[in-house]
């Protein structure tokens, strides 16, 4: 698909350097000492003279094209021609020129100056700039396609044909190139992949518009059949940009999300006011009556931001290794995301790119996709151990309606403000020659929110154009895995053998689930981006039929469920493991994980390996995410039982305790943030590892930050207020059955005693834990 846009550029160059020199007269002598034969030259001199309006192609006739936009484009070219006016010079230098990197680097974006472009006024304020991308695209052309032909070039021919005709035959790979067949030129619309595509970015009169554009530089060279393939124009309003000093219309969905950002922000304005004129008085806060107060307290950032920052935790179980672990996955996945967004049509030099992909090294950041698999595991298994919990201290009285909904209110409030957020706000908080992103992210939001909500986003088959959060396929999973974990956890507590045997069954199932699948779709092992056939399938069959669905990702939590019933069954005493079992977990754990990420390292070189054999793709992919969940799972037991040694000192650090709290705002967050970050560049990035290291640590601090303010105005304001309905609904029923015990004489009870006769099962709003209501979400299963 490069190919077209490429020769399009180097042929365009060509054309632009000479009429920039000479007069039309000379251009065409030029073309006629440069050929060998009158037949070449004939053709030559066509496509030289298609060429000649190409600095500014709207200046061209065109039927399609408004008058309006002919006539400032005329008054363009007059000006740079005729005056050298500095607004045309300007104009001029902010199009695009010849690919930077084109040869060497393999670039094939030819990127402007995209603010010097708006900057521009025309003389007497006729116009301002417009800075206007178009995309190219190849597409098969059929034998009734072509409106007219001529007789292909002879041998001797094309051995004296101009050097630029040499290296379309290179590029297309082409032993006869057929530059006499001719087509309608093709127009296509905006394409969500376009941004992968060949472009080549123009400084335009604000007065035409993305469909001018589009007819006159598919006029220009979208006739022309090269190699049986003929050159697809892509233009888009969307991919225009130009100043506008009209007032920002706000539309009903803006209003209504900046009414509720800023009635939440004045809310943590005023609680945090007023804590701070309670701590001026030496006055501590003390849950009262008076339910405006104890609301008011819920958005306090002052109380907020010491529970969050704050480097106890409250748990009595020992399971701070897993503060560690989430943070680290979580940056994990930041990495992965960052690169994959940086390196898809975002640098200038991709040969590099696909260079350092060859590399084991850079297995570690393509294998990222197994950091997922890690909060499966980690949720399976704090579901299942605190549930337990519970049903020992219930004796097996399980509410599960609460149960769920106390889940569902855990999660949606603050992804319910993001997403409101992404699908309103967030297209004008800035713009960039790859704004387009944002727009089409907002409107994916604004059309499938439902989806969101409801958790069942990843069960639609995947829609480039709908995009909407991407990453929040995971929380549609894990609230699905959540929903069937009672299902398999109780039986674990009520009839021991039974639920076992169950659990053995659920987990069997899914794992030849994923065999099934692999053998039905023919998938790749994993995300493999230096094989191009085994991409094909990877964003065709393997993203929708095995990477976003339950029963697929399922493996990993059931073994998340296996742990929290066994660290359940043993949290009475110490697991008494011999020394050489130890060490021998602790070396296959280091080698089957290095194997994961490392070992499809001999495949990655396609033209070395064409095929993988079918027994690794499936040994590998069906398998790898359950033995490195397997893995996880003895870090996790061996950190609780002592025999963690250095890995458990550093995971339990406590620094990474308020880190971890802010994990679920940093998924929500990040994939928007860089979709801002690389649609507000300018020009295109010179890629090196270090400086995109330098860069993921930049953005991983930068969405740190931006979580914790989420998380400190909204997130942490709704648990409180969740928990607060909780409590006040506990303490109505807790009155009156006090009441009703009095008159029946019955015996008084212990306070846990009491709620559990109140509740009949319910889980509280702290799922009887002494957690503070931040940690909350750590006994309901991470929300990562």
């Amino acid at each position: 698909m490069s190919c077209s846009g490429q020769m399009l550029f180097g042929v365009q160059q060509l054309a632009r350097q000479r009429m920039e020199q000479q007069s039309r007269t000379d251009f065409v002598m030029d073309a006629n000492l440069l050929t060998g034969t009158s037949h070449i030259r004939e053709q030559l001199v066509e496509l030289l003279q298609k060429f000649k309006t190409s600095s500014f192609p709207t200046a061209a006739p065109n039927a399609n094209n408004t008058q309006q936009c002919i006539e400032d484009s005329l008054f363009y070219v007059e000006s740079l021609t005729l005056n050298r006016s500095n607004w045309a010079l300007q104009m001029l230098e902010s199009s695009a020129q010849f690919p930077a990197g084109f040869i060497g680097a393999g670039n094939f974006h030819a990127d402007g100056l995209f603010d010097e472009c708006l900057a521009v006024r025309a003389e007497s304020n006729r116009y301002r700039g417009q800075y206007c991308t178009v995309f190219f695209k190849l597409e098969p052309v059929e034998r009734l396609e072509i409106v007219s032909s001529e007789p292909i070039l002879v041998e001797d021919e094309r051995n004296n044909t101009l050097p630029i005709l040499n290296i379309f035959n290179q590029l297309f790979g082409s032993s006869e190139m057929d530059v006499r067949d001719r087509v309608e030129p093709k127009l296509s619309a905006s394409d969500a992949m376009a941004f992968m595509l060949p472009s080549f970015s123009l400084c335009i009169p604000s007065s035409c518009s993305a469909s001018d554009l589009g007819h006159s530089v598919a006029k220009l060279v979208g006739s022309y059949v090269i190699a049986n393939q003929s050159i697809v124009t892509i233009a888009d309003e969307n991919y225009c940009y130009t100043e506008d000093d009209s007032p920002t219309l706000f539309d009903g969905p803006d209003i209504a999300v900046i009414v509720t950002l800023s009635l939440i922000g004045l809310l943590v304005v005023l609680a945090t006011l007023h804590e701070a004129w309670r701590m001026h008085r030496g006055v501590d806060f003390v849950p009262t009556d008076n339910k405006a107060a104890n609301v008011l307290q819920c958005f306090s950032a002052l109380s907020n931001g010491r529970k969050i920052l704050s480097l106890k935790s409250s748990g009595s179980d020992n399971l701070s290794c897993l503060h560690g672990l989430r943070f680290f996955s979580t940056c994990w996945v930041v990495l992965g995301h960052m690169w994959l967004k940086s390196v898809m049509g975002n640098v200038m030099n991709p040969n590099k790119v696909a260079q350092d992909a060859m590399s084991w090294e850079m297995e570690t950041i393509v294998n990222a996709t197994v950091s997922v698999d890690t909060f499966f595991l980690m949720s399976g298994l704090l579901v299942s151990y605190l549930l337990l919990r519970e049903l020992d201290r219930s004796e097996g009285k399980f509410n599960a309606a609460l149960f769920y909904l106390h889940r569902y209110l855990r999660l949606t409030p603050v992804y319910t403000i993001i997403l409101g957020y992404i699908a309103t706000l967030m297209v004008y908080i800035g713009t960039g020659p790859n704004w387009y992103n944002v727009v089409m992210a907002s409107e994916g939001c604004r059309i499938t929110w439902w989806k969101q909500f409801l958790y069942i986003n990843n069960l639609f088959p995947s829609d480039m154009d709908l995009q909407c959060m991407g990453e929040t396929w995971y929380v549609a999973v894990d609230m699905q895995l959540f929903l069937i974990a009672p299902l398999i956890i109780y039986p674990l507590w009520r009839w021991k053998k039974a639920g076992l045997i169950m659990l053995t069954g659920f987990t069997l199932g899914t794992l030849a689930t994923n065999f099934v699948v692999y053998v039905v779709y023919n998938l790749p092992p994993t995300l493999m981006a230096t094989r191009m056939q085994e991409m094909m399938k990877f964003t065709t069959d393997y993203m929708d039929n095995y990477y976003f669905k339950p029963w697929t990702r399922a493996p990993p939590y059931m073994i998340g469920i296996w742990t929290g019933w066994f660290l359940h069954r043993a949290k009475q005493s110490k697991l008494q493991i011999p020394r050489w079992i130890v060490f021998l977990l602790w070396t296959l754990s280091a080698v089957i994980a290095a194997s994961i990420i490392y070992g499809l390292t001999p495949y990655l070189n396609e033209a070395l390996v064409p095929t993988i054999d079918w027994a690794v793709t499936m040994t590998y992919g069906p398998l790898h995410r359950t033995a490195w969940a397997l893995i996880v799972a003895w870090v996790i037991v061996a950190c609780i039982h002592g025999y963690g040694g250095f890995v458990d000192r550093f995971l339990s650090w406590r620094g990474f305790l308020p880190l971890s709290r802010l994990t679920y705002c940093v998924y929500l967050i990040h994939y928007d943030y860089l979709n801002v970050f690389y649609s507000l560049n300018r020009k295109l990035i010179y890629y090196t590892f270090v400086d995109q290291l330098t860069t993921f640590f930049g953005i991983t601090v930068t969405v740190f930050g931006l979580a914790f303010i989420v998380s400190l105005c909204v997130e942490a304001p709704f648990i409180n207020l969740e928990r607060l309905v909780f409590m006040s609904t506990t303490k109505t029923t807790n009155k009156k059955l006090s009441d009703e015990a009095s008159e029946s004489f019955e015996q008084p009870q212990t306070s846990d005693e009491k709620i559990n006769t109140i509740s009949r099962g319910k889980i509280n709003a702290t799922f009887h834990s002494d957690e503070s209501s931040l940690d909350v979400r750590e006994q309901f299963g991470t929300k990562l």
